[in-house]
């Protein structure tokens, strides 16, 4: 509760008034030899020590050891990492191995990718997320995306033929949508689908006929290894 400040009162045997009013010296006066004290230094008092650590560049969310306040956060924001599990379904045992990787095994830059890659499909849980560990944005994005594309053309495509019920169209439906818009015709894109999906076709023939079929397709190239980098925990960083 608030406590009020009321004027002292003085009582006497015949009234009760407010303490009388006394002329005191002028403030700066007053204040003058307590000023002096304050501009003064102290040679008694201690010194604390403030230890700052520069924080640096590849550092792009607010998080100094990562891992382990990860695994805090997730402690602490349940329902929200519930509900995050739950989208994942399967896929979340896997993810826990992305989101608690230590900064010295995987960049923030690389770690984000995995982690955005995963929740493309819910882009609110995504925001959340991003909220939640304090991302800082990278200021040059022509740089950032110029290094994105070195990273995944990296991306060995053929580990991918053994896991293709996780590039299937339910999982990643924007990069089949995107296909279908980007080529000229449905039966570019039903050639590419068979050839993404022959079995019969040797590793390098395969490999050798989907980059024949993505050639002018740069954009859907880069889309198609990241998902197989993410897919098949492929270090490109």
């Amino acid at each position: 509760m608030t406590k009020q400040i009321t004027p002292s009162i003085i009582q006497t045997s015949h009234t009760l008034r407010k303490g009388s009013v006394s002329f005191d010296l002028p403030p700066e006066q007053q204040q003058q030899p307590e000023e002096q004290d304050l501009l003064s230094p102290c040679i008694t008092s201690p010194t604390i020590d403030i230890n700052a650590q520069p924080v640096p560049d590849t550092m792009l969310v607010a998080l100094v050891d990562r891992g382990s306040e990860m695994r805090d956060l997730v402690r602490f924001n349940k329902p929200f990492f519930s509900t995050m599990a739950n989208h994942l379904d399967t896929k979340w045992s896997r993810f826990e191995n992305t989101l608690y990787c230590e900064r010295s095994v995987m960049s923030d830059s690389e770690w984000l990718k995995r982690i955005s890659k995963a929740l493309q499909n819910a882009p609110s849980i995504l925001d959340q997320f991003k909220d939640l560990v304090g991302f800082i944005p990278e200021y040059d994005q022509d740089s950032s995306s110029s290094d994105e594309q070195q990273e995944f053309s990296r991306v060995d495509l053929i580990p991918i033929r053994s896991k293709l019920d996780r590039l299937s169209q339910e999982t990643y439906p924007q990069f089949y949508i995107n296909c279908q818009e980007s080529m000229q015709s449905k039966q570019e894109y039903d050639s590419f689908i068979h050839v993404l999906n022959d079995s019969n076709l040797s590793d390098q023939a395969w490999l050798l006929k989907i980059n024949q079929a993505l050639r002018d397709h740069t954009n859907l190239l880069e889309q198609l290894q990241e998902i197989v980098a993410y897919e098949t925990e492929q270090d490109v960083y």
